[in-house]
């Protein structure tokens, strides 16, 4: 294939628009996935005999289900443009939450608390504007949790198939694939292992945590959280309402069992854990969190804030949900010292790994970063005319893998200065405003106290948006919000 190289007027030529149809085919075959998601919803209603969700529930499903069924007939493109995927999967974390209003304003939210709820559900995040949860119906406190959970597995999935144009990424998820296969039956393989893992994950989990825990219904939503590194509990004091230490590592275990890259437990079956468990990625989200719970160990003792008792058994599992991004916590975060504050923050902006649950940078990106860093550092001390080219554990890094990785690292910065702005503008405390934009970017759900029902609505509203860019790594959002995605020349109709 010839490679085209020209100017951006000659390469607006080559640039097309989405096609509506295409759109609308794949929007409607995701309205009827939501649409048989939903049905789990309507059943915990009728098990719980909360009648009045349960038709809120079924007047969303019928809307679902007009859209979805109205579209179906629409033929498949034999082909479709990557601002379409992007289109495809930024409408659908856009509109959801939307939708998912008319079931959670029955628990007494306003639209703009039920469209935060929703938002911070879907996109796994787990900020709440709530002051409590305690007093809401259990169909709300399992439906929050089924959203982060299917919220998790779809990004996952939309993720393996954006990742297979990235070759870094790409050979790290289908090196133990047959080369024969074709990208689409690639994708496909290995969207049926994550879901083979994620439901076996969860199950496991849900055992374990009722065995430790106690209570079923409290181990169904916590590890539906867990799993999707989402943080959404059903205590008002979150799992420090657990009063074993055992019974929250336990649901720790399975969130950083989450933040590692999924389809890794395959390549593990497929290729024997020798060769995969020391995995770079794996290896440093293991480190990372490790670093960081050892420094808020430290800075907690310095400071006086905790005796060091205390501290070894409360930290690690704080660490931990901020590395991986889940966002439970233990402890009350306002009262965390500055130090461990900014612990916290670069734990969640770094994230887990590619291919997992988590959010953040991810964890590939960060060792890109550092490698170019030293590679930069490396070609000072070398002859002008010599040839040297940067790698990653033995494998070279290719100069359009770079500029991506490093693309998204760029937008995670300039998206958390400008969103951090209004908040000291409204006059917050700069560090407890920085903590809270990065927990909204990261998908974590850790709060310095800021986010709460009497928030100023445009900070709502800021937040909303960084939990949507952080959750669909800000590209995918801006592709949609481009007037070039929609208006324009298009190509062939299918």
């Amino acid at each position: 294939m010839k490679t085209f190289i020209g100017t951006d007027e000659q390469i607006d030529v080559f640039t097309y628009a989405v096609r509506k149809n295409v759109i609308l085919k794949y929007t409607s075959q995701l309205a009827l996935i939501l649409a048989l998601l939903t049905l789990v919803p309507i059943g915990m209603s009728l098990i719980f005999a909360e009648y009045s969700l349960t038709l809120r529930y079924t007047l969303m499903e019928l809307v679902l289900l007009s859209y979805g069924v109205a579209l179906l007939r629409l033929p498949a493109p034999t082909h479709i443009q990557v601002n379409e995927v992007f289109s495809v999967i930024g409408l659908t974390f856009i509109f959801f939450p939307f939708l998912m209003c008319i079931p959670l304003m029955n628990d007494g939210l306003s639209f703009l608390d039920a469209l935060f709820e929703a938002t911070s559900g879907i996109t796994t995040t787990g900020l709440s504007t709530l002051t409590t949860v305690e007093d809401k119906t259990r169909t709300f406190l399992f439906t929050r949790a089924w959203m982060q959970w299917y919220g998790g597995l779809g990004f996952v999935v939309f993720s393996v198939a954006l990742l297979m144009r990235n070759n870094i990424a790409a050979k790290r998820l289908i090196e133990s694939e047959p080369t024969s296969e074709t990208l689409v039956t690639t994708t496909r393989t290995h969207a049926r292992h994550v879901l083979y893992i994620y439901l076996f994950l969860t199950l496991i989990g849900i055992f374990v945590a009722w065995l430790l825990i106690g209570d079923f219904f409290a181990a169904i939503t916590h590890i539906l959280s867990a799993v999707s590194t989402g943080g959404f509990s059903m205590y008002n004091r979150n799992v420090s309402h657990i009063a074993s230490p055992i019974g929250q590592y336990s649901i720790m275990l399975f969130c950083l069992l989450g933040a590692i890259s999924l389809p890794l437990y395959y390549r593990i079956f497929h290729n024997g854990w020798k060769k995969t468990i020391f995995d770079i990625e794996l290896r440093t989200l293991l480190i990372s969190g490790c670093v960081a719970s050892g420094a808020l160990i430290f800075f907690a003792v310095n400071s006086g804030t905790m005796p060091w008792k205390k501290a070894l058994i409360c930290l690690p599992f704080l660490g931990f949900s901020a590395q991986t991004t889940t966002g439970f916590s233990n402890m009350e975060l306002p009262l965390v010292d500055p130090a461990s504050k900014l612990t916290l923050i670069f734990s969640m902006i770094s994230g887990g790994s590619i291919g997992s649950t988590a959010g953040g940078i991810k964890m590939l990106r960060m060792l890109v970063l550092f490698r170019m860093i030293q590679f930069t550092i490396k070609r000072t001390s070398v002859p002008y005319h010599a040839v040297i080219y940067p790698r990653l554990t033995g494998k070279r890094l290719e100069s359009d893998d770079i500029i991506r990785m490093l693309l998204v690292i760029m937008l995670f910065v300039i998206l958390t200065l400008v969103s951090w702005m209004p908040f000291i503008l409204y006059g917050y405390n700069p560090l407890d405003a920085l903590f809270e934009v990065v927990s909204a970017i990261g998908t974590t759900g850790l709060s310095a106290g800021i986010t709460r029902s009497d928030l100023e609505p445009v900070l709502k509203g800021i937040l909303c948006f960084d939990m949507l860019a952080g959750r669909l790594e800000i590209l995918a959002l801006l592709v949609v919000l481009y007037p070039g995605t929609w208006f324009g020349k298009r190509g062939e109709s299918l």
